[in-house]
This record gives C-alpha cells, sequence and structure tokens, in this order.
C-alpha cells in the first residue's frame, strides 16, 4: 500500500511539472512571436496599448490615413484613422477594430502592392527542400535540390524585435493553434528564444517588418507550405540584425547569438564551423581545431582574446 501510495504521488508531480511546462512555453510563444488573440480595439479610458495597436497604426499610416506618431496608444488620432478608413470602404463608422477590419486592411494594403509571388508550380517539390527568408525583400524561397522552386511574400520582425539571422532547422510541426499563429506553426531551433514560421490574423502585416521575430504567412500559403517540409528541413534566414558582442571567451557546448558570430567569422578565414546556428558543437570543434594549428594558437578548442584579434572580432 506504501509503495502504491508513492507511486502515485510520483505520478501527480509528473503531471503537475507537464502542465507546468506546457503552460510556459504558451506563455514563451505568445511573448515572443507576439501570437496573441484578437482583442477588439477602441477608444477607452484609460487608452488601450500594445503591439497590435502599432501595427494597425502602422498598416493606416501606409495607406494614407494616420499621419500622428506610431506611438502603439490607442488615442485621438487613431481612431479618427480608423473611422476614416471604415468610410472610405464602405464600412460603418464605430471606430472599433475587429477581425474584419484587419482583413479590410489587408485587402486595401495588397492592392496598392505586388507582394504577391507569380509562380507556375505549386505542386509538392521531389527533391529535398530548404527555405531561404529574404528579410531585404520580405520573401520565402522555397529550394527543392537547392534549385528555387516556389516564392511567398512573408512578414518579419519589426526593427526593434528582429528575426533571428542564421542557419536554422525546423523541430515541431502543429496545426490550428489558432489566435497570432494562424492555422499553422513551425517551429525553428534558435537557441536564445522560441521563433517560428506561422500563419496570422493579421494578413496586411505580409510584406512587412512587424512580428516580434517569427516568419508570418498568409494562411492560405502556411497551409501549403507545411505540407512541404518535414521536421529537419533547413531554413536559412537573412537580413538585418543588432550589432553582437562577444564579452567572454567561448567553449564547446555554448550556445547564443555570440557563437553565431563566431562561427560566422571563422567560416569567412576558410574554416568550416557547420551551420551558423549559434551552438558551438562538433563541427565548430573541428574548425576550431584546424584554426588553432594553422595559427599556432593553444589546443584548447576555446575561442579567447587571441582567436577573436585575429578573426578581426572587435
Amino acid at each position: 500500500m506504501i509503495k502504491l501510495y508513492f507511486i502515485k504521488i510520483f505520478i501527480l508531480i509528473l503531471l503537475i511539472l507537464i502542465l507546468f511546462m506546457t503552460n510556459t512555453l504558451a506563455e514563451e510563444n505568445k511573448d515572443l512571436c507576439d501570437c496573441k488573440p484578437l482583442r477588439n480595439l477602441s477608444l477607452h479610458n484609460p487608452l488601450m496599448e500594445g503591439d497590435d495597436i502599432w501595427e494597425l497604426q502602422q498598416q493606416l499610416k501606409d495607406l494614407g490615413f494616420y499621419k500622428g506618431e506610431i506611438n502603439s496608444i490607442y488615442d485621438w488620432q487613431t481612431y479618427l484613422a480608423v473611422r476614416n478608413f471604415q468610410y472610405t470602404s464602405g464600412l460603418k463608422e464605430t471606430g472599433i477594430v475587429k477581425e474584419e477590419l484587419w482583413v479590410e486592411l489587408a485587402e486595401a494594403l495588397n492592392k496598392r502592392s505586388t507582394i504577391t509571388a507569380t509562380n507556375k508550380r505549386s505542386q509538392t517539390p521531389e527533391g529535398k527542400v530548404s527555405l531561404l527568408i529574404n528579410g531585404y525583400k520580405r520573401q520565402m524561397t522555397v529550394l527543392s535540390d537547392r534549385e528555387a522552386y516556389y516564392t511567398f511574400p512573408v512578414a518579419i520582425g519589426k526593427a526593434s524585435t528582429k528575426s533571428p539571422i542564421g542557419e536554422w532547422a525546423i523541430i515541431a510541426k502543429d496545426k490550428d493553434w489558432g489566435g497570432g499563429f494562424g492555422v499553422r506553426w513551425m517551429r525553428l531551433n534558435v537557441p536564445w528564444g522560441i521563433y517560428g514560421i506561422h500563419g496570422t490574423n493579421k494578413p496586411g502585416s505580409i510584406g512587412s517588418a512587424a512580428s516580434h521575430g517569427c516568419i508570418r504567412m498568409f494562411n492560405r500559403d502556411v497551409k501549403v507550405l507545411y505540407d512541404w517540409v518535414e521536421v529537419g528541413t533547413r531554413v536559412k534566414i537573412i537580413g538585418r540584425r543588432d550589432k553582437i558582442e562577444i564579452n567572454h571567451d567561448l567553449k564547446p557546448r555554448n550556445v547564443g547569438a555570440d557563437v553565431l558570430l563566431f562561427q560566422e567569422k571563422l567560416r569567412g578565414y576558410g574554416f568550416n564551423p557547420g551551420y551558423t546556428d549559434g551552438r558551438f558543437g562538433g563541427d565548430t570543434k573541428k574548425a576550431m581545431e584546424e584554426f588553432k594549428y594553422i595559427y599556432g594558437l593553444k589546443d584548447d578548442l576555446e575561442g579567447d582574446k587571441n582567436s577573436f584579434y585575429i578573426l578581426n572580432i572587435k
């Protein structure tokens, strides 16, 4: 009886831990990817604030309706801009932003842009699939055996929360998360946060820099991509990023953006650290062995001040 009692206690504790980790992951996803469920926006006292209002102001500004500062606050100017857009679009002038208004904004923006890529092929690629996400063009290219096969328009991270530049892999796939994730979610193995490729309930953001770092797609597009990729599919993201500083020696099993910069520098000097994925693993260790041997440095596999000096890391 006593043994059975302790087994039940152990199972209960295990279930509690699993529930805690699941909730924590959901919260991290919500915070890092800005994938919160849509809320209705309107003029309130106190004034409403948030990233969704930042996106609203940006889209209204792009359409010429909002003239004020983009401050993430649903103030009087934002309210008037919403009403003016509703009037121009033949909608009821409520000043309230619901899901339908995001769709109307997307349609208005898409009529004024050329973000929809023209493709002739839509069947599943026959070769090995990989993805190249160009943050400068806001475009994803699907590669089949390293040849361009299809392109999709995407949204990337905004200036304050840039998308992670580097070479990643898809490590999880999920359907129908809903809310800000849209209809599909594919997580990337970025070691310093939770980032992914997913659909969106704000289609007007596609073609812009608007997310917390995740890659957004139209829901219709992400459904297609979801069926084309597998767990393990490689994803390369290029674009602008914040300056990376290295403030300590780097050792095997270290992870982070500083390791990614170190890998890039090694590659630039002719050594092969493997994927620039911010992980000091086996391939990076082999590159370090060769690098330190060539330059006559101490054979300890550590990235230190002498290594940084030779690689021109400041």
